[in-house]
């Protein structure tokens, strides 16, 4: 019985159940008037596209663009007036979009359903979305050059009538293709010319897209149409009846400086980010001032198929053709009765593969599936509730019942559930919700607290009583002086706050390196206060603790840290200087006056591909921060391209990497810091959206849970690697 799972280990019921973001829902709500005071609520810090809390803030707003329905001023003429009939205003969407398609290409092969596809991506806005033409730029063929193409984004940038986070939705139908030697996706142009008009590589659509996001938020949807690997001239090509969105492009397509003009204007952060990357706001690696909003976080990216796959447009009628991907989406989006119910994942789950191949789901009157297991988390005891759909989950309806996960049931990537001892379960429609209701078995947090006796003692008593009853996080145990070098902190006076707390920090890992003191105050009387540090604390160990040891991993895993420079200008980071992981850690001795900027290489010489995902954990907030693109839409019957195939080198923040460089910050006061990137290696895709958190010192994520019989055995395997960083 395939299941869906919510973790609430972090994310009570009061706030609301996260599924995943809604991401049509940002405009297709905008048909009717509603309160936003009734709209599902998220978290109070905005994370970008996996989080839905202002997703839909600003949408309903009414558009400042004239529209038909607005109000007519009406001349009362001389003698008896008429009846006035009241015209009501059609509230139009705040949605902004760029539509692109490319039939008429003179230099490659002529598509034939890239402009019919952009036409019904525009109707479909137009009605039934009700959004104003003026909110539309096209592009069509000959007016498709790689000049406009450039210039419609930078538009969007530059639109002063588009409100921050109002949602923002590019569209592109034509041929995509892979520039040989650089390894490097891009969009073909009308114009194209081998070595003479270049393609619009992905490096130069990040920026483009990271542009926008400066401006305007990232609530920004990019559905692409198209192959991106050239795949369409190599095996079946094009036929009468179907064409492939692909063409061969020459190695000399990405000469050095290309777009370093366009890399440059569209560089740069947000002031609100800007605000919280001051010297002093936080310490540890983060991303490079001006690097804040791009690539994964700055949008959400659907596009037609993978690197392996071709993107094909049909023949429909003797004179029509439209692309495969384009028609199945909007005969879904079309069909939608809940528009504001519906997300990402729903986008993925019910699109149809369009190769004819399907997934076949294993169900079972005995067994009961989650798609979570040790990746994720779950560990010996982890109790789930379960509930027949969100909906019920979130009105607290009668659940279905209390499923436990046990010991070897626990797999790498999902786990076979049990019922409650004494606890029948009715039949239910699948897939079920299961909410975690309680932490499994894990290692305690231990926090020595001296002033135990004192006039804090019943505070600490009352939060460790309160994590342990709630079932919500990870146990934390206070501890006395017999036991204090079991504990990984230990709560003192401030010397220099009066009533305030601080944390000393007493595990070796950290202290050995000359780190031995969280450089924040905790209100001593702020039993709320206490609260959410050590509950953000124990969850920060918990993840960071939660090791999966793989000699596979280990032995063919090969991870460099350096040093990046730009050293032309054009945006683009290279190694500059030898490998900083030595002998296990990362140890760097920083100029902050220099600003130097950081880059990592990760090489795959096992002989799997796998899929990777990084976080950095910092010692000195507690705060774990991706590094990598998430995947909160968990499994699907759409698969991800692997980002380590077989024998490959994956670029974090240098090369021709999209992901930014990573630079240093000390918290002020402190000369040393540390923290420590972890890696996970899996062969599935995984959520792991439910890891990250903020730091607890500044002022519900949902997995598809289907059984999976894969062909070879699962692959998971993690690596931390502790990042020491020192003041010059």
């Amino acid at each position: 019985m395939p299941l869906i799972y919510c973790d609430y280990r972090r994310n009570s019921m009061s706030r609301g159940l996260h599924s995943s973001p809604r991401w049509w829902s940002r405009f297709l709500k905008t048909r009717r008037g509603y309160d936003e005071s009734s709209d599902l609520q998220g978290p109070n810090d905005y994370q970008g596209p996996n989080d839905f809390h202002e997703l839909t803030r600003n949408v309903h707003e009414p558009s400042n663009v004239d529209e038909p329905g607005d109000p007519v001023q009406l001349q009362e003429p001389s003698g008896v007036a008429p009846p006035i009939e009241i015209e009501y205003p059609i509230q139009c969407p705040r949605l902004w979009a760029l539509i692109i398609g490319i039939n008429a290409y003179s230099s490659k092969t002529p598509l034939r359903g890239a402009v019919p596809d952009a036409n019904e991506m525009e109707q479909y806005l137009l009605n039934p979305l009700r959004v104003p033409e003026g909110q539309i730029h096209n592009l069509r063929d000959k007016g498709a050059t790689r000049q406009a193409i450039i210039a419609a984004f930078e538009g969007l940038r530059d639109n002063v009538k588009i409100k921050y986070q109002d949602p923002i939705l590019i569209y592109y139908a034509g041929h995509g293709g892979e520039i040989p030697k650089a390894n490097t996706q891009a969009l073909v142009p009308v114009d194209y010319k081998p070595g003479v008009i270049y393609p619009i590589p992905d490096r130069t659509v990040a920026a483009l897209i990271n542009g926008i996001s400066k401006e305007h938020g990232n609530n920004i949807t990019v559905i692409f149409d198209c192959c991106h690997s050239g795949s369409g001239t190599r095996g079946d090509g094009d036929t009468e009846e179907s064409l492939v969105r692909s063409c061969e492009l020459s190695p000399n397509d990405y000469p050095d400086g290309l777009d370093a003009d366009v890399l440059k204007r569209n560089s740069g952060d947000h002031p609100e980010r800007e605000a919280a990357m001051k010297p002093g706001a936080r310490g540890g690696l983060h991303w490079a001032k001006g690097f804040a909003t791009k690539d994964t976080n700055s949008h959400v990216l659907l596009a037609a198929c993978r690197a392996t796959e071709q993107a094909r447009e049909d023949k429909e009628t003797p004179q029509m053709f439209h692309g495969r991907f384009t028609t199945a989406l909007l005969e879904l989006l079309r069909g939608i009765t809940q528009p504001d119910q519906f997300t990402y994942t729903d986008v993925l789950s019910k699109m149809p593969r369009i190769d004819g191949v399907n997934r076949t789901t294993a169900k079972s009157a005995q067994q009961y599936i989650l798609d979570g297991g040790k990746a994720h988390g779950v560990t010996d005891g982890a109790q789930f509730t379960l509930y027949q759909s969100t909906a019920a989950a979130q009105a607290e309806e009668e659940p279905l019942g209390v499923f436990i996960a046990k010991g070897d049931n626990i797999l790498p990537f999902t786990s076979l559930l049990e019922p409650k001892a004494g606890r029948d379960i009715p039949a239910f429609s699948n897939p079920a919700i299961a909410v975690q209701t309680r932490a499994g078995a894990s290692h305690d947090l231990y926090v020595y607290a001296p002033l135990g006796g004192g006039k804090y003692g019943s505070a600490f008593r009352a939060v460790a009583e309160e994590m342990y009853t709630a079932g919500e996080g990870h146990p934390i145990k206070f501890v006395e002086r017999a036991e204090r070098s079991r504990a990984a902190y230990e709560l003192v006076a401030s010397e220099f706050e009066k009533g305030k707390l601080c944390l000393n920090v007493l595990e070796t890992r950290a202290t050995k390196y000359g780190f031995k003191r969280l450089p924040h105050a905790i209100d001593g009387s702020d039993a709320q206060e206490l609260y959410r540090v050590l509950s953000a604390a124990s969850h920060y160990h918990f993840h960071l603790n939660l090791y999966h040891p793989n000699n596979l991993i280990d032995n063919s895993i090969k991870i460099e840290f350096f040093q990046v420079e730009d050293k032309n200008g054009a945006g683009v980071y290279f190694p500059a200087g030898k490998n900083l992981h030595r002998a296990g850690k990362i140890e760097c001795v920083v100029d902050v006056d220099s600003d130097p900027k950081y880059g990592m290489k990760v090489t795959n010489e096992t002989p799997r591909p796998l899929h990777l995902y990084c976080f950095y954990f910092d010692h000195s907030d507690l705060s774990i921060d991706p590094l990598s693109e998430l995947d909160p839409a968990g499994k699907t019957v759409h698969q991800k391209d692997y980002l380590l195939e077989q024998g490959t080198t994956f670029e974090m923040g240098c090369g021709r990497s999209n992901i930014p460089p990573l630079e240093c910050q000390f918290p002020a006061g402190l000369d040393v810091t540390i923290g420590f990137l972890k890696f996970y290696f899996t062969s599935e895709v995984v959520d792991l959206s439910h890891v990250p958190q903020g730091s607890p010192f500044g002022s519900a994520v949902g997995r598809k849970l289907v059984r999976s019989t894969p062909r070879l055995r699962p692959v998971l395997g993690t690596v931390v690697i502790p990042v020491i960083l020192k003041r010059k």
